[in-house]
């Protein structure tokens, strides 16, 4: 009968819990303005769908129980392989839990050990889910999103957004100073999808970068109705504790292996908080180094981790509500 509690939210603010309900869900989060905080907004927001008891907010309008979690009969692409890329990507995190974040040389030399493995994962993932991950085909997920103050702006203009994050952030650095590019090389890994080489053997190139970046979007400004936003740097995050967590369910493994990694990446977002702090923007090769790979973190999480976790939400959604609707008209 737990199905028909539509009374544990609040009738006047959506995305809210009803005050007079015990044990009721988290309220819902403000999403951050900072784009690059974002992905691990989204992270929390998921986390409280698999260990809070009632469930959790996505958006104002959707509100994920953790039965979905649960439900049967839903077959998960390559399960095992995702909770496999989880558990790497939390090892990795959990080694930075004890760093000093306020000591930004060491934070960047942990930051540029965890992109060999987000390189390693990025390319795992690609290989096994195929377009089901990164910016290939994710125009649809921001098909409503649009930017403050411009009503004509639609998911296309998102997408041109998204696919140029990276060039963006580094031509705006780019700006304050071209001594950085030398750094640049040295800081980034082998690894990276930035091609500094290129943007610094052609003057042309660096002249079409900028042109793209005037012409483009600014990412922070694209938000959606149904997620209130929040430029506050500092905001109160709800508890988390997962020594006492325990799952059950066909999905039990998958619940486990998210609830971790979703904990342990908010350690970046720390990171990142701070690396967005005006006062010490772009103030040294190291905080330079520190944003890319910053950056870097944001979108494998984003456009890898968060994208095959919001199909396998969609999916369980999808029975739920079907499983739900036969046995009300049974």
């Amino acid at each position: 009968m737990h199905l028909f509690e539509s009374d544990i939210h609040s009738p006047f603010s959506p995305g809210s819990p009803s005050p007079a309900v015990a044990n009721a869900p988290i309220p819902l989060e403000p999403c951050p303005d900072t784009y690059l905080l974002r992905p691990f907004w989204l992270m929390r927001c998921f986390y409280q769908t698999i260990v809070h008891p009632r469930g959790g907010y996505l958006s104002t309008k959707l509100f994920i129980p953790r039965d979905v979690w649960r439900v049967k009969g839903v077959k998960i692409k390559n399960v095992e392989d995702k909770i496999a890329n989880c558990d790497l990507l939390t090892a990795a995190l959990q080694k930075m839990a004890s760093m000093d974040t306020l000591d930004a040389d060491a934070v960047l030399e942990e930051m540029q050990a965890l992109e060999l493995v987000l390189d390693q994962v990025q390319a795992l993932l690609s290989k096994k889910l195929g377009n089901e991950v990164g910016v290939q085909s994710v125009s649809t997920l921001f098909k409503d999103a649009t930017s403050v103050g411009e009503s004509g702006s639609n998911g296309a203009d998102a997408m041109r957004a998204l696919h140029s994050s990276q060039d963006n952030s580094t031509s705006r650095a780019m700006a304050q100073g071209k001594s950085y590019l030398a750094s640049w090389r040295k800081l980034r890994s082998k690894n990276s999808g930035v091609n500094l080489a290129g943007m610094a053997g052609s003057s042309s190139g660096m002249s079409k970068l900028a042109k793209e970046v005037n012409e483009g979007v600014p990412k922070d400004s694209l938000t959606m109705p149904t997620l209130p936003m929040t430029s506050l740097p500092h905001i109160k995050f709800a508890k988390r504790d997962t020594s006492g967590l325990s799952f059950e369910g066909p999905n039990a493994g998958y619940m486990a292996s998210l609830s971790r990694l979703f904990d342990a990446a908010q350690i970046l977002d720390q990171i990142a908080r701070q690396v967005e702090d005006p006062g010490l923007k772009h103030s040294s090769q190291t905080h330079v180094g520190l944003e890319l790979s910053s950056r870097h973190a944001a979108e494998v999480f984003g456009f890898y981790i968060c994208r095959f976790v919001l199909a396998d939400v969609s999916l369980m959604l999808d029975k739920f509500i079907k499983r739900g609707s036969e046995w009300v008209l049974v």
